[in-house]
């Protein structure tokens, strides 16, 4: 029942519109049609100035000493304790909850062991925040990796009860599963949180 929390959690948009959009194992995404036929959808051209064509490494700091470890065993998080408290809540989703210090920046980790075309991953992301707010949009996707797990940082941008956010969000997949490891803070305290934000997600490791 959880994995198919996960695929509701990230086609649930798909539900507003007419058609549905699914995608195959290569990443192609296809329309279903309401007559029963389906065709593929036109490759969308990638903005040049939303991706960024560098592929940074991010590795942990020799300050991130506590340590967190996912019940599936797959992955951990090294964390500052110092700057960031882990909030022990019940999530629908998140297997991880992080506040900073000043609780002004959060971070959630989600993971399941579906794995996603990492190419739609960042539109899959998006699909569910448009179900909340229609103008939501990406700002940024970057290749990276994170402590040799090749992934990509997307910025993107949605409002939420009146308030605008941004989001820097690490995602990642493979053969372990999907994790979508998300900081997200008001939209006029982002470029102050951003490094924090990088500092956090560089605490991700697989097991």
């Amino acid at each position: 029942m959880k994995k198919i929390k996960f695929l509701i959690l990230f086609c649930a948009a798909s539900g507003i519109l007419a058609d549905e959009v699914v995608f195959t194992k290569n990443g192609k995404k296809v329309v279903l049609k309401e007559n029963f036929t389906w065709q593929y959808a036109p490759e969308q051209k990638v903005d040049p100035s939303k991706k960024s064509n560098t592929n940074r490494s991010i590795l942990k700091g020799t300050d991130q000493t506590s340590l967190i470890k996912s019940k599936s065993g797959v992955y951990s998080v090294f964390y500052n304790a110092a700057q960031w408290t882990s909030v022990t809540e019940n999530h629908e989703f998140a297997e991880f909850h992080f506040v900073n210090q000043a609780r002004t920046g959060n971070a959630m980790v989600i993971y399941e062991g579906l794995e996603i075309p990492l190419e739609s991953f960042p539109e899959l992301v998006l699909l569910n925040v448009i179900k909340t707010d229609p103008d939501a949009r990406i700002l940024n996707i970057e290749d990276c990796s994170v402590n040799g797990v090749p992934g990509k940082i997307v910025t993107y941008t949605a409002q939420i009860k009146g308030l605008r956010f941004i989001f820097y969000s690490f995602l990642a997949s493979g053969n372990f599963g999907s994790v979508q490891f998300s900081t997200f803070t008001l939209e006029s305290q982002f470029e102050k949180e951003k490094a924090n934000f990088e500092k956090v997600i560089s605490g991700f490791v697989l097991n």
